[in-house]
């Protein structure tokens, strides 16, 4: 019998395993062993048992087995490989998330010591304590010393008398976990309306991933603790994945009143390795019925997953964007499809991909068109910001500022977001309210200056770079305006503004972990603040009941970005921020734009989620972008990634009409690698094959990539 291995070493060239020899030991898919590589023993995962040799040299042997249960489950093992084979890396990288760093044997469950009866003769035994240890031990595989200390208060001396005497032996156990320990975790139960129950039950029953629509405020949490509770009394564990790290904060306090804390695992990318540690191991015995957590999270070890669910699966946060670059919404569907578990993807803005996915049948549809028990969605208000005269206030309008100072007066709370922290601008006619695009993508020219201060437009996908232009090129008109604007800039507006105003921000700057956001929302809900200022962490899914206004400082930012998910982006963002205002009483929302008739604008302010998907869906099709075709990106760094990126484009060409691929192939600098990355982006059918025969050594693979300037 023959396996093959990923050992922890990270040399070159054996990524994706060595066979090894099992020789005389019994070796399972998952085990972790000890194995030789070159002139020392090394740690691996055991991730296939073969027959025979599938190698052309000769194979060494297992050394040991370090594990009597397997490291990963099965289910894991196979996620990894559809990782691999999906995402175009090897094995071990692939494994990466699920394994954090070597020495492995530091994650194996622990091993406790205890006995049993090696010899029955009781002629040997002396005393009390050691016959009531015998007749204890007597019909029993194994007892651990906790236990025997416990129920009869031996002590190790008594022990010892025992083990001299060879009537028991000791031994060093794995106790696993039954899958029951956690049933009595369950401490309270969500409260649902009807349909909030007819929900819960139809995706319960439908094996296929569940795409759960319901509008801002519509009680999809109250859908997720039921499924929750369910899987737990089931014997089962359950996932919660939130967009970002900041909103465990957030999520944590709901599930508190259902479960046990102790039985909630918080996982995060900004855990110590000590804390990472404990949990892993607690996870994989079973003690813990929930994880919660960013996108990492599901990659806990659990051994008996029933349920995962991806909360705001539309939010980009969900891709990760270094090695292996995976999709957690795709990677949760072969994980759960693998063990048998349960796929809820919630939100109210669904992703293009989930979209599809759902009208053509592969992901089944709950819809919940009503806010919880019918509170009225928010009043919604366009403001032309090309009719404003804005004095030294840019970017407020005179209409935002009153309505602002109106809730302050009130005592109510106010949301402003703002797309950006610091500044992304594209060229707007003021005129005809179009951008100025770049004939190759169809997208809109970033507006750059040179070193010497001249500005200059530049398309990111493709890489053409225009001259400004001095006229509009739809409309001759010279009332050309580059848009944008910083949180720095708009804090700095309300402060000499509302001087009184308790004003809060929300950015990269000042929200780097979690303990910062559990301030910020305790501020707001217990009346500590009056505006919330923020880029995209204030509008995903915040509940706070006191905010009755949410603004949207700047809606072009979003708009004029150089991507074409961007509509699909700002539409997505807006309608979130709609559901930020008015959950508890009448609310208001306002956004500010110099492009008031944009499809996504007018869309998100009339609540037409449905129709601006479908309509969206067309224009991909039309322009031939995903999910009606396929995207791959390749990105070269380094050494003159200009002149690698153009030379690889053209072989990569001649592959492509050597193979009749109906792809193309496009290379441009990143938007934010100042000139030293370089990517190559490549669309259409069967865009993988195109690499087919090409040295990819150099060269970082994105498949499916959200981030394409």
């Amino acid at each position: 019998m023959y396996c093959k291995v990923i050992t922890a070493s990270r040399s070159g060239g054996i990524g994706n395993g060595l066979t090894y020899e099992t020789g005389s030991h019994e070796v399972r898919i998952g085990d972790l062993v000890r194995v030789p590589l070159r002139s020392k023993l090394t740690e691996g995962l055991v991730v296939e048992l073969m027959q025979t040799n599938d190698s052309e040299y000769d194979v060494k042997q297992v050394e040991e087995v370090l594990s009597r249960q397997p490291l990963l489950a099965e289910a894991q093992l196979q996620t990894a490989q559809w990782m691999a084979d999906h995402y175009l890396t090897t094995l071990r990288q692939a494994l990466a998330p699920w394994l954090p760093s070597p020495p492995w044997a530091r994650f194996l469950p622990d091993r406790k010591a205890g006995y049993r009866v090696l010899n029955g003769d009781m002629s040997l035994v002396r005393g009390k304590k050691q016959v009531a240890i015998m007749e204890y031990l007597q019909g029993r595989d194994w007892v651990s010393a906790e236990e025997l200390k416990r129920e009869l208060e031996v002590t190790k001396t008594h022990m010892n008398a025992l083990l001299e005497k060879r009537i028991v032996e000791e031994e060093l156990q794995t106790v696993a976990a039954d899958g029951t320990a956690h049933l009595d975790h369950v401490k309270g139960l969500p409260v649902l309306t009807s349909a909030q129950q007819q929900v819960a039950d139809s995706m319960s029953r439908d094996p296929r991933p569940s795409l759960l629509f319901g509008v801002t405020g519509s009680g999809k949490t109250e859908i997720y603790a039921q499924m929750i509770v369910d899987t737990i009394r089931a014997g089962k564990q359950a996932i919660v994945l939130v967009p970002e790290i900041l909103l465990t904060e957030h999520s944590i306090h709901r599930y508190e009143t259902l479960l046990n804390r102790k039985s909630i695992a918080v996982l995060h990318s900004r855990l110590t390795p000590a804390a990472r540690l404990v949990l892993w191991k607690r996870i994989r015995r079973g003690d813990i019925a929930m994880v919660l957590g960013s996108r990492s999270a599901l990659f806990a070890p659990m051994p008996h997953l029933g349920l995962v669910i991806i909360d705001e699966e539309h939010e980009w946060t969900f891709k990760n964007e270094q090695t292996p670059r995976y999709h957690a919404r795709d990677t949760a569907e072969t994980l759960c499809r693998f063990s048998g578990a349960k796929l809820v993807l919630g939100t109210a803005t669904p992703s293009m991909e989930a979209w599809v996915r759902a009208k053509d049948g592969r992901y089944q549809m709950e819809r919940l068109p009503m806010r919880y028990k019918d509170q009225a969605m928010p009043d919604v208000r366009i403001i032309d910001l090309a009719d404003v005269d804005f004095g030294s206030m840019y970017p407020f309008s005179p209409p935002l500022l009153d309505a602002i100072e109106a809730k302050l007066r009130k005592k109510e709370q106010v949301v402003l977001f703002l797309n950006r922290r610091g500044v992304a601008t594209s060229l707007l006619c003021l005129e005809c309210r179009r951008r100025v695009v770049s004939p190759e993508s169809l997208l809109p020219f970033t507006v750059h200056q040179t070193h010497g201060g001249k500005p200059f437009l530049m398309d990111h996908t493709s890489g053409l770079t225009a001259a400004l232009p001095a006229r509009c090129p739809h409309c001759d008109s010279t009332k050309l305006l580059a848009v944008g604007a910083g949180t720095q800039k708009v804090e700095h507006i309300l402060g000499k503004k509302f001087p009184q105003a308790r004003l809060l921000r929300a950015d990269a700057d000042t929200m780097s972990h979690p303990d910062q956001m559990r301030e910020m929302l305790s501020a707001m809900r217990e009346g500590r603040a009056d505006i919330l200022l923020g880029t995209q962490s204030v509008v995903k899914g915040l509940d706070l009941p006191n905010v009755t206004l949410a603004a949207v400082v700047l809606a072009d930012v979003g708009l004029s970005l150089p991507h074409f998910r961007a509509g699909e982006r700002i539409f997505q963002l807006l309608t979130q921020l709609t559901g930020r205002s008015g959950r508890a009483k009448q609310g208001e929302v306002i956004i500010q734009t110099f492009r008031p008739n944009a499809p996504e604008i007018l869309a998100a302010s009339r609540h037409e989620t449905e129709q601006y998907l479908d309509q969206e869906l067309k224009l991909r099709a039309y322009t031939n972008y995903p999910p009606t075709t396929e995207m791959l990106r390749l990105i070269v760094r380094d050494n003159d990634p200009a002149g690698r990126a153009r030379s690889f484009t053209v072989t990569l060409q001649k592959n492509i009409d050597a193979l009749g691929l109906h792809v193309t192939a496009k290379c441009a600098p990143t938007f934010f690698g100042g000139g030293r990355e370089w990517h190559i982006l490549l669309r259409g059918t069967a865009t993988k094959k195109a690499l087919e025969g090409l040295n990819l050594d150099e060269v970082i693979i994105d498949v499916d990539p959200m981030e394409t300037v």
